[in-house]
């Protein structure tokens, strides 16, 4: 559809449409003229009537056509052409006497009022939600079925050939018809009519005042259109009847019928003068400035658009993490405004702030070009947020690995020297007095080996005082940068540290590094919390997550390492609750030391 749409693409297509169009004003006009009144002579109540259909549905091919020419980005256009083409071949069908096959096209007309429902609540960017066109779809569905049952019971009892009953006619039972058709009326028409009342009104009152130009006509074209339908179904429908027929009658029917009758002109004159509002003028103290709200071309950045709107150069859209710092529209990290500049923030629909314009102190901003800067930050910067706290967080791992890679190669050079000082001249050692040995009988064996022994306790105490390379800043660095490269979201939360040589740094960083895997895996989980307390006596490391649950015992794996430590370890899993690992042990240099 939207490749449809994009007349663009297609050079032969606008020439094919408005072919079409011509097409069928003309043979729509000539039928009209001749069958509508079923052989009876025109009065001016019906000259009326269908005088104005025909003019709305020219308005609705002619604006139609133009808007898809002008904003093939936009599928506002095309679909209001849709519509008035729709429109047409209905009332092709219903003039065109001595056809089953027209009769039975008719149908086509229960996709005309749902196409302008979607125009007109989807304006100005003509992209409606999968949920409104969900619920339009299953309306009109039922709206259908509803309609067909009533047709069933609609056969005529004297049709002919000339004007033959449609397909859906089995029964001539009047009395079924009657009371169905005005039930279906309701359902398909008055009932749906007050939704989108409600719906437009409520619209017109929620949006900014700068944006409000924008969107009026249309609002105003959908809230006569569905008061129109109100009045003739409720009305008219209802109690027509008890109010009989005479001249003032007859021209409140007129004008209570413009709004069905007339309903795609309506709308395609409130899509012409919306459009026509694309360009607003603001004013800033003395100076005017003309603002192009491009109510349908290609999206731009947000960050560009607040340039546009303020004329700011400097202007920019700065995003809040959820850790509460800012960044920029590429994941750079930003500092605090100074005095120099000016924060005006965007809120979501929680009223939490989730993006801020920034602009220069200076600039001249009314609180109308403001409103409007806003609206058009808070209606495109969610995908630029997203990506800009993705490009934020890929810079942190990429700080964090280069990190990683420093740290190791300085332990490597230091383990280098270590060695070259220490373990290897007692190996030389070792090997002088190897040869004393075999060449004099000397010195003697127990020599030897107490050099081997003092090799062999050398080494180990240079493999015991080497640590993981992301302990380099202590546990509370280490734990941060596990965060980072964990691919699910995870916060850490430290109060106090333990230095990389603490022995149980290592211990409890290996630990949480298992508690973070085994909840990637097997968890399910979107977000992980990891929090680290120490003090002088005590060191509590919790890892929790919002996953499944349903954790019988702590992780074996996570156990072992505990063992010998002066502590506990406990898991609390609740089915569909989560996982929270807690581990709390006594440092060695508190009251009490670790276990042997």
């Amino acid at each position: 559809m939207r490749r449809l749409l994009d007349a663009r693409r297609n050079s032969a297509l606008l020439p094919a449409m408005a072919v079409v169009a011509v097409a069928l004003v003309v043979i729509g006009t000539v039928l009209i003229k001749q069958n509508w009144m079923r052989g009876a002579a025109w009065d001016g109540y019906n000259v009326v009537l269908v005088s104005v259909r025909l003019v709305g549905g020219v308005l609705g091919l002619g604006v139609g056509w133009w808007w898809w020419w002008r904003a093939p980005a936009n599928p506002t256009g095309g679909l209001l052409y849709l519509a008035a083409a729709a429109d047409w071949l209905a009332l092709i069908c219903y003039c065109w006497p001595r056809s089953r096959l027209a009769g039975d096209l008719a149908w086509v007309g229960v996709v005309i009022e749902p196409l302008i429902v979607v125009i007109v609540l989807s304006w100005p960017t003509g992209r409606p939600s999968r949920r409104l066109v969900s619920i339009v779809t299953w309306w009109t569905v039922a709206g259908a079925v509803l309609v067909f049952v009533g047709g069933v019971f609609s056969r005529h009892p004297s049709a002919s050939q000339d004007w033959p009953d449609p397909f859906e006619a089995l029964f001539a039972v009047p009395t079924v018809f009657r009371v169905v058709d005005p039930l279906q009326a309701l359902a398909t028409q008055a009932l749906p009519a007050a939704i989108v009342l409600v719906v437009l009104v409520r619209r017109q009152r929620s949006v900014p005042p700068a944006v409000r130009p924008l969107i009026t006509p249309i609002t105003t074209s959908g809230v006569f259109i569905c008061a129109s339908l109100l009045v003739l179904h409720l009305g008219w429908q209802v109690f027509g009847n008890l109010l009989g027929y005479g001249p003032a009658l007859s021209i409140w029917r007129v004008i209570t019928l413009l709004g069905p009758y007339f309903m795609i002109g309506f709308v395609a004159l409130g899509v012409l003068v919306g459009a026509r509002r694309r360009r607003r003028a603001v004013s800033l103290g003395r100076q005017h400035r003309e603002v192009d709200l491009q109510s349908a071309p290609a999206v731009i950045s947000p960050s560009a658009a607040a340039v546009a709107t303020t004329g700011d150069p400097t202007a920019l859209v700065r995003y809040r993490r959820p850790d509460g710092s800012w960044i920029d529209a590429v994941g750079v990290t930003l500092p605090e405004a100074d005095g120099t500049r000016r924060l005006l923030p965007v809120l979501d629909e929680t009223g939490s702030t989730t993006a801020a314009l920034e602009v220069a102190a200076s600039t001249p901003l009314s609180p109308l070009l403001a409103d409007l800067a806003v609206s058009l930050i808070a209606a495109r910067s969610a995908n630029e947020r997203a990506t800009a706290i993705a490009d934020a967080r890929r810079a942190e791992v990429r700080a964090r690995s280069r990190e990683l890679v420093a740290a190791t190669d300085s332990g490597r050079r230091q383990l280098e020297r270590d060695l070259h000082d220490g373990a290897q001249q007692l190996l030389v050692g070792l090997a002088l007095a190897a040869g004393l040995t075999a060449r004099r009988g000397a010195p003697g064996p127990d020599i030897i080996i107490d050099q081997i022994g003092e090799v062999r306790r050398e080494i180990l105490a240079l493999v015991d005082q080497a640590t993981p390379a992301a302990l380099a800043d202590g546990l509370a660095g280490a734990l941060h940068a596990l965060a980072t490269v964990c691919p699910i979201p995870a916060l850490v939360d430290a109060v106090g540290d333990l230095p990389a040589d603490d022995p149980l740094a290592l211990t409890l960083y290996l630990a949480a590094g298992e508690a973070i895997t085994n909840a990637v895996k097997h968890s399910g989980a979107g977000l992980i919390r990891v929090r680290l307390a120490v003090d002088a006596v005590h060191a509590e490391l919790s890892v929790s997550d919002d996953g499944i649950g349903a954790v019988t015992d702590v992780p074996p794996s996570i156990a072992s390492r505990l063992d010998a430590l002066d502590g506990s370890v406990h898991v609390t899993s609740p089915p569909l609750g989560g996982t929270v690992l807690g581990i709390r042990v006594r440092r060695p240099n508190g009251n009490r030391a670790v276990k042997a």
